[in-house]
């Protein structure tokens, strides 16, 4: 938070006003309806919530070191979730009672009492769902079968089973290791040939490792399980003392990583033998368009591999394949993450779709071009507000079919 011009924190907090006044407004007319009683409780119990919700939200814009210095996330996450929840309905609730005394200046008290009613249920439901997405959304995994087929796959390798894992994020759970047991269940029973892991072990520190290493060590497959870093790994995010503490972290992640048996490759490649052939695995370090940074060598990562072998990329940002990889490479199959399919999503007719698509088009799923495909995973953990609304943690089984000549 340090380094936000006052004159931006100066609108913020005059919108958040608004958003609170406008709301109290629309709450007020409703309660009109009801007896004095009813009313004064709960416009009492109204104005409680939002004075310690704005309290919470000012205490922590106005300490700003308190949480960029912890190596905590408990009161982040709290001032989070609880920000949301007050704000993000009461905002949809605020425009509508904004245009509902529009709607009366026309004399129609009847319809704007409607309008503020139906967006207050909205509201309602709005603050329902996120809560649901927060207790339980984050916990429920979903397996994604993604069957792809090339002309270039080796015929042993017809059939062949990988598991992406991606943005794990383990700060997000605290101590708590439920879902990545249920995670190496779920992928015992896939059987997989590979499992790939692209990037965010963590938020930012080696210690959120610290009790998730035995089940880390029992993630397993049958040729391998393999790494690269995601932008959150690296300890960008952090203030740190001096550059050898932030050196020290991004060691201590790279050996819990290794302990528990993945093989890291950054900015280089591995041939894989597997089923009488074998294929040229890729791995590289972080890519993306700024602020993100970028550490990612294609050019060293590729150099040597012959041409005949089968190639699969493992880039923890899908815009690299976007604007590199697809259109200076020949690589059949790229596998990102990062983007946590923004944690929220909508579902209209079996087509999904989440707001990140805004900022990043490449958000969750599969994607061609050409003869290349980008498969993003949508994450296993979450950042930010720890929630995932109608956009579940992920495991992808992904299967590779040779095209059949007929």
């Amino acid at each position: 938070m340090r380094g936000i011009p006052s004159a931006y924190l100066v609108i913020f907090f005059g919108v958040i006003i608004l958003i609170e006044i406008i709301s109290f407004l629309g709450i007020r007319l409703l309660l009109n309806q009801t007896t004095i009683k009813v009313k004064k409780y709960l416009i009492f119990l109204y104005v409680i919530v939002s004075i310690f919700a704005s309290g919470i939200m000012t205490y922590s814009f106005s300490n700003p070191e308190f949480i960029r210095h912890s190596r905590d996330y408990t009161f982040f996450f709290g001032v989070i979730i609880i920000s949301f929840l007050n704000l993000f309905p009461k905002s949809i609730f605020s425009i509508a009672t904004a245009l509902s005394y529009l709607i009366r200046q026309f004399g129609d008290t009847r319809r704007q009492l409607l309008v503020i009613a139906g967006s207050l249920l909205l509201s309602i439901g709005i603050f329902v769902t996120v809560l649901y997405g927060i207790l339980a959304g984050r916990y429920n995994i979903r397996v994604v079968k993604q069957e792809l087929f090339f002309n270039n796959l080796p015929e042993q390798l017809d059939g062949f089973r990988i598991v992406q894992l991606s943005d794990i994020h383990l700060g997000s759970f605290g101590k708590n290791t439920s879902v990545l047991n249920e995670a190496v269940k779920i992928i015992d029973n896939l059987h997989p040939d590979l499992l790939l892991f692209t990037g965010d072990f963590v938020n930012n520190f080696a210690e959120e490792m610290q009790g998730f290493e035995p089940v880390l060590k029992h993630l397993s497959a049958k040729y391998g399980k393999f790494a690269i870093q995601g932008n959150h790994d690296y300890g960008d995010y952090y203030d740190w003392p001096d550059s050898v503490s932030k050196r020290q972290n991004l060691d201590s992640i790279e050996s819990g990583v290794t302990d528990a048996g993945f093989t890291l490759l950054l900015n280089k490649w591995v041939k894989i033998a597997a089923k009488d052939t074998s294929i040229a695995l890729i791995g590289v370090e972080n890519w993306g368009h700024p602020p993100f940074p970028q550490y990612a060598d294609l050019n060293q990562a590729t150099k040597g591999i012959p041409d005949d072998l089968f190639k699969i990329l493992m880039t923890h940002d899908p815009e690299h394949w976007n604007s590199i990889v697809s259109k200076q490479t020949d690589i059949p199959l790229t596998l990102s993450g990062h983007t946590h399919g923004g944690q929220f999503g909508l579902k209209i007719a079996g087509i999904e779709f989440s707001p990140i698509y805004f900022i990043q088009k490449s958000w969750g799923g599969l994607y061609k071009s050409g003869n290349q495909f980008l498969y993003v995973n949508r994450g296993l953990g979450t950042i930010g507000i720890p929630a995932r609304v109608e956009m579940r943690p992920e495991i992808t089984l992904i299967t590779l079919f040779r095209t059949k000549i007929h």
